[in-house]
């Protein structure tokens, strides 16, 4: 197999499934919805979203912009913050699915930038 196709699914896989599988547990176990759980859902369906490469172009901007890199910024601290908050209300798997969801929108400016 070739290594970005290996580097590819496993992106997928940590930051989007193992994710979405936390978010999914933390839902079951407090029964509803949690208010913590939404900005990473949302950061999950938006990055889910900027796979198809013309979709990306919509919701972040063009390459080597300031609107992409401000929008993965964006991202990043919102993902940050609500890890953050989540670990401070003892939301165990709402903080990691968030520290998850961060590191993947980081990865995603780290390959935008030397790209």
């Amino acid at each position: 197999m070739q290594s970005w196709l290996i580097a590819w699914i496993v992106f997928c896989v940590v930051g989007l499934a193992l994710p979405a599988v936390l978010l999914f547990l933390a839902w079951r176990r407090h029964r509803g919805v949690l208010p913590v759980a939404i900005v990473p859902l949302i950061a999950i369906a938006v990055l889910a979203m900027a796979m198809n490469h013309n979709l990306r172009w919509i919701l972040l901007g063009e390459d080597y912009t300031r609107r992409l890199y401000v929008t993965i910024g964006v991202f990043v601290v919102l993902t940050l913050g609500n890890a953050v908050y989540s670990a401070f209300h003892r939301v165990w798997s709402v903080a990691a699915a968030s520290a998850l969801v961060c590191a993947a929108w980081f990865f995603v400016g780290v390959v935008n930038s030397a790209v």
